[in-house]
């Protein structure tokens, strides 16, 4: 068996946290068993990083008795199921809610993250006067009445409705808590953000576009609308359509080039901080989470990557567009050519009537001499 829980001893070798002895002192307030040796101890790997000690520190341990063959199978077995209770187990958020989820409380399920704050309120004012109990009292005071009355006039089928009408109080009662408690999560800008976070969402991108069969739009811009709900700026620029001027294209491709995402990856976290024995401890769990988040945060940032440059290489407009510019710069060049060569014939021209003047020039002063001769 183990003997649970952490000890002070002397230690020859071995590693230990530089931290952690800061807080020794609280440690020996315990009145825990101190060790004369270590041959029979095991250190728990989260409690060590690479700092040498020499003889005359001290180490938190964690003593587990020595086993044998068999034994010592056990032994391992309970380290890893003991090492497995210390992860934090994630539990689907939606399962722990249940009907208490709040988009589905205040009737925003088809919306969802991209309800405004004014969609929320105005559903919560909606069903907050469906269910005060204030007025599910007075509902209640008359419909009471309306069977009374019908008591007196003997008529059973108004007695059995008067009595439907009557509204169960308690469930009501919770109803309206529960839309309450959905109001002021969905309410509060970071309460709201943590759960959208960890609420579901679909991660797949097209991995391939076929042009001859498949519609661009059709295919892209309901994956673009799904991924904006992480960006840091909103609204985001979403894909548009076929007919969109180049302009707001431009200005999409620009955003989601330079995306800037909010989204932390909290259900990433391996480690509950809550079960953090000491503060050491949940700070070793902080950084271990950290780490997730951020190989996590990687994986997305090349994940929207892969979907913009395959969606920027098939998008039609930018195609006509690099079209057009292609054109535009062909027929550039073919009018600057044109000039070039218009420049070239108007040169080669004034350079012939200059060498023509020339010679009739010279002709003439050849006549001119000739006659003086004469």
């Amino acid at each position: 068996f183990k003997l649970r829980g952490v000890c002070v001893g002397r230690c020859c070798e071995g590693v230990v946290d530089r931290c952690l002895r800061h807080t020794l002192h609280e440690m020996l307030t315990l009145d825990l068993p101190l060790l004369d040796g270590a041959d029979n101890v095991r250190i728990a790997p989260h409690l060590c990083l690479s700092t040498p000690v020499d003889e005359a520190e001290v180490l938190l341990v964690t003593i587990t008795e020595c086993a044998t063959g068999e034994e010592a199978e056990d032994s391992d077995t309970l380290d890893a199921s003991a090492k497995q209770g210390e992860l934090h187990e994630k539990v689907d958020i939606h399962a722990e809610l249940g009907d208490r989820d709040p988009y589905r409380l205040l009737e925003l399920d088809g919306l969802r993250w991209r309800a405004t704050p004014d969609d929320i309120r105005k559903a919560y004012r909606r069903l907050v006067l469906q269910h005060h109990p204030d007025k599910q009292n007075a509902a209640a005071e008359k419909a009471a009445a309306a069977a009374k009355r019908a008591k007196s006039e003997a008529d059973g089928s108004e007695v059995q409705e008067a009595a439907e009408a009557a509204p169960p109080g308690d469930g009501d009662d919770e109803m309206f808590k529960a839309i309450t408690e959905a109001f002021e999560l969905l309410s509060n800008p970071k309460k709201r953000r943590e759960f959208d976070s960890i609420d579901e969402f679909d991660d797949s991108i097209p991995s391939s576009f076929d042009p001859s069969s498949e519609d661009f739009i059709s295919v892209f811009a309901p994956v673009f609308e799904r991924n904006s709900r992480w960006s840091e700026v909103q609204p985001a620029p979403l894909l548009g359509t076929a007919d969109s001027p180049f302009e707001k294209v431009a200005e999409f491709y620009n955003f989601w080039f330079d995306f800037k995402s909010w989204r932390d990856f909290a259900d990433a976290d391996e480690y509950d901080l809550s079960e953090a024995g000491f503060r050491e401890e949940r700070r070793w769990m902080e950084r271990n989470n950290e780490k997730l988040r951020q190989k996590k945060r990687k994986e997305e940032k090349t994940r929207l990557q892969r979907l913009i440059e395959l969606a920027y290489s098939h998008d039609p407009r930018v195609k006509a567009q690099q079209a057009d510019e292609k054109a535009s710069k062909a027929k550039a060049k073919a009018d600057r050519l044109a000039r070039i060569e218009e420049q070239k014939l108007q040169k080669e021209r004034a350079e012939a009537e200059v060498a023509a003047a020339a010679a009739a020039e010279a002709e003439a002063e050849a006549e001119a001499e000739a006659e003086v001769e004469v």
